[in-house]
């Protein structure tokens, strides 16, 4: 069995604030060491409900975890450009062997062009479309995981928040019940199309989403 890390590491960073500070140490005569941290649960590899959406839907901590774990199917969908489009059509020939209930993860490698810690990670980074997410969203699937920023406009976050209506994933696969397994990294390392995928969000009551630690298993 090999296990690969598809997560993100917590760690300071412009995009997401975030404070990490050692409140008990060895240091100052502690018997122990404790560290605090406070961040969005919407930073670095997360999973979203359709709360995050929408009022009155599931909360992360009542999330069936089979919903995100499971066999997964990795869809390749080639050498992509900066700020290029992913349309239905890129996604239908990508996504041949999508089986029902699978969860679908969509590699393109974005991390190892641009290093994520940088503006330009965002700034020129491939993007789903309207009639891709709609694509997306009439497959029988659980989740979709993204290596990239899949919406165009979250580049433009903090900067702007844009309404979900700008944002065709969130619009569309959240409405459908479809989770999102964000930030994804590392898929690279990832050279066949069926995985055992497990993706799990930290278990907390009445939020929308959560920071996850998401790997695959071969």
């Amino acid at each position: 069995m090999k296990i690969i890390d598809l997560s993100m590491t917590i760690s300071p960073m412009w995009r997401w604030p975030n404070r990490l500070e050692v409140v008990k140490d060895f240091n100052l005569e502690d018997p122990y060491r404790v560290t605090a941290m406070k961040l969005s649960m919407h930073s670095f590899t997360h999973i979203d409900t359709p709360l995050h959406i929408e009022p009155n839907r599931q909360t992360i901590d009542q999330v069936e975890l089979d919903r995100l774990c499971g066999t997964a199917l990795i869809a390749d969908l080639g050498p992509v450009a900066a700020n290029q489009e992913i349309d239905g059509k890129h996604l239908r020939s990508s996504c041949r062997g999508l089986q029902p209930e699978d969860i679908l993860i969509l590699k393109t490698g974005w991390d190892s062009k641009r290093d994520y810690t940088s503006k330009q990670y965002w700034s020129d980074a491939p993007y789903i479309s309207r009639d891709g997410a709609e694509w997306l969203a009439g497959q029988n699937i659980k989740a979709v995981g993204f290596d990239f920023p899949q919406d165009k406009v979250i580049r433009e976050i903090p900067q702007r928040h844009p309404p979900v209506t700008e944002m065709p994933t969130h619009d569309v696969l959240l409405r459908n019940g479809i989770y999102l397994i964000e930030y994804l990294c590392n898929l690279s390392n990832l050279k066949g199309s069926r995985i055992n995928l497990f993706a799990l969000p930290l278990k907390i009551k009445g939020a929308e989403g959560a920071c996850a630690r998401v790997v695959a298993v071969l």
